[in-house]
């Protein structure tokens, strides 16, 4: 049995080889855990002698997706109040953000690589559940993005933190514009339909 395991294991560290994927991590992602994931990511970079610029851009989009999936995986696990020890219930769309002054108290899930294409290109990729609901407006704002260079995703940028934070948001509101235009080598994103679900597997790669 134990070579078997092995033999499964060795598979997928081989099957992680062939697609370029230096790292990844599927499970819980927390603050602790982007700290720690976001350390060793610096640190192999410097081993690698990574271009800074390029380097740069790989730590910004790998911080800015796994703090997506913080927030708004729709996978979540519920976690015990500190006063009571009760477990809370799932959060629902229209619940309040922490910035309104509402802890959330649910630990999400999601799943991120990062490694190097067969042309060179760095990529980081991220995956996670949203809403099916949510999906069509996701899509649309992003083939928007992916339709501006550097300098419209600026201004963007500028005119999105002026303004007050879209519905739902629990942050700025530009996320996806700072990974759009970071990402020197453009972006893709899919969204896979889950059988018998009101989510969609959701997943945003960035290449540098």
């Amino acid at each position: 049995m134990e070579a078997k395991i092995a033999s499964r294991f060795y598979q997928f560290r081989t099957e992680l080889e062939k697609r370029g994927i230096v790292f990844s991590y599927s499970g819980i992602l927390t603050e602790d855990i982007l700290t720690s994931i976001g350390g060793a990511l610096r640190q192999k970079m410097t081993l690698d002698r990574t271009d800074p610029k390029i380097a740069r851009g790989v730590f910004s989009s790998f911080v800015e997706q796994v703090q997506n999936v913080i927030r708004y995986s729709a996978e979540t696990q519920e976690m015990p109040t500190r006063e009571t020890g009760e477990v809370t219930p799932p959060p629902t769309t229209d619940s309040r953000s922490e910035e309104d002054g509402e802890q959330d108290n649910h630990l999400r899930y999601g799943l991120v690589a990062i490694g190097r294409q067969p042309d060179g290109r760095h990529f980081v990729s991220c995956s996670n559940l949203v809403a099916a609901s949510q999906a069509p407006g996701l899509r649309a704002s992003l083939e928007r993005l992916r339709g501006l260079d550097r300098k419209a995703l600026t201004t963007l940028m500028r005119e999105q933190l002026k303004e007050a934070p879209p519905e739902g948001s629990k942050g700025a509101g530009v996320g996806f514009i700072t990974m759009a235009r970071e990402a020197v080598g453009g972006f893709d994103f899919d969204f896979y339909p889950i059988p018998d679900s009101d989510n969609v597997y959701f997943t945003f790669e960035a290449y540098f």
